[in-house]
């Protein structure tokens, strides 16, 4: 199939479930035989296996006029892509493998990736240098990572068989929990004592954008947390891979307050929403009993459009309008408490309900750039976090 910047790409799909999706980067002479025999053998494990030309693509990243190629997005994009196309159960972020020169673009690609991007790297004997075309950007500054955003396993000698074996625990079960939080793939930041808020008994959830828990959600995430505020976060790719309806969200979103209200021993929650986030929060926030929605002493919306969807989808990804079954959102927003709501949008945004909620009775915040904000989610998240203490307070 093709694979955009990869080229033709080979699939081997399991004969079971899918237990986890890999990119299996080639050794620099090209996909061979045994190359194939490798992705068949992935695939036997439970493996969705994407075999990538390690010497065709660095020849077509040569073509590119880029000073540097952001790699990460194109295994995110052939993961979108044919996970979607097969109708797997949930999604599985990629793991990047190879032996030799592959190996080595597998460790580079993991160590550009933002986190809950990429699962992790499999490498084998991997080269001491990477082909000079690859020429990698360095990691966006801008979001919060750790220095290696996913597992590495490594073995300094070896053959296809040796990566197969480290590759192999790291597949699971396509039903199986993959967070902490009965079914829901959700992201634990318990505040951080000495932050200041803390103490306060605030607690935020933050359902992402969908491209999963990443860049600017992830970001003010942490920054809350690091405020005193404890922090669930929602991964939006994950949760919405399959089709959920306004009162399934809701309902979980009921179950995720009542189990972190009682396991962190808060008492005010700021419901926090980026882009395909903010979209359905009012439908969720609507269908939540009354005891639950006196608990909520802010909304925040970023980025927030006209409709919403309650599935991803890859024209999502592209930018595009939602879908023909996108429910309206403008109803269901005029039914929230609007002296709680904050509404954010950057000045360059095109479609942004915001503007045309002024006097509705929300705060309707723009900010510079489009709609990541000119990259200053710090602000962001200053904004969010002196409405929840204010309202908190009553004041």
């Amino acid at each position: 199939m093709p694979g955009g910047r990869y080229g033709e790409v080979s699939v081997v799909r399991p004969e079971g479930d899918v237990h986890g999706f890999v990119v299996l980067y080639s050794a620099a002479g090209g996909w061979s035989a045994a190359d194939q025999a490798t992705a068949e053998a992935l695939a036997k494990a439970g493996a969705l296996t994407v075999g990538v030309d390690t010497a065709r693509y660095a020849a077509n990243l040569a073509r590119d006029k880029e000073s540097c190629h952001q790699l990460v997005g194109d295994a995110e994009a052939v993961g979108h892509q044919l996970e979607r196309q097969l109708k797997t159960s949930r999604y599985f972020a990629p793991i990047v493998a190879g032996i030799g020169q592959g190996g080595a673009l597998a460790r580079q690609v993991l160590a550009q990736a933002p986190e809950n991007t990429i699962s992790g790297a499999v490498t084998v004997a991997p080269a001491a240098t990477l082909d000079a075309r690859f020429r990698m950007c360095p990691p966006d500054p801008t979001v919060s990572r750790r220095k290696t955003p996913g597992f590495v396993d490594s073995a300094a000698t070896g053959d296809a068989a040796r990566l197969v074996s480290l590759l192999a625990p790291h597949l699971r079960d396509g039903s199986a929990d993959e967070l902490d939080v009965s079914d829901l793939p959700l992201v634990e930041l318990p505040a951080r004592p000495g932050g200041m808020a803390a103490g306060e008994g605030l607690l935020a959830i933050v359902i992402s954008g969908d491209g999963g828990w990443r860049d600017l959600d992830k970001t003010i995430a942490e920054a809350l947390q690091k405020d005193g505020v404890s922090v669930v976060g929602w991964d939006s790719l994950r949760y919405f891979w399959s089709e959920k309806t306004p009162a399934q969200t809701s309902h979980d979103l009921a179950r995720v307050m009542q189990t972190y209200l009682a396991r962190w021993h808060a008492s005010h929650v700021a419901l926090i929403g980026y882009s395909f986030g903010a979209d359905v929060m009012p439908f969720a926030y609507n269908r939540l009993a009354q005891p639950l929605k006196d608990k909520v002493s802010v909304i925040s919306l970023l980025g927030f459009a006209p409709s919403a969807d309650f599935q991803i989808r890859v024209t999502g990804w592209l930018g595009m309008p939602a879908s023909d079954q996108a429910l309206q959102v403008r109803p269901e927003f005029n039914k929230l408490p609007l002296k709680q709501v904050q509404c954010f949008y950057g000045a360059t945004e095109q479609d942004t309900l915001c503007p045309a909620l002024a006097g509705s009775g929300a705060q309707v915040i723009k900010t510079g750039g489009d709609h990541h904000f000119g990259g200053d989610y710090l602000a962001l998240e200053r904004q969010i976090l002196d409405a929840l203490r204010r309202n908190a307070a009553g004041r």
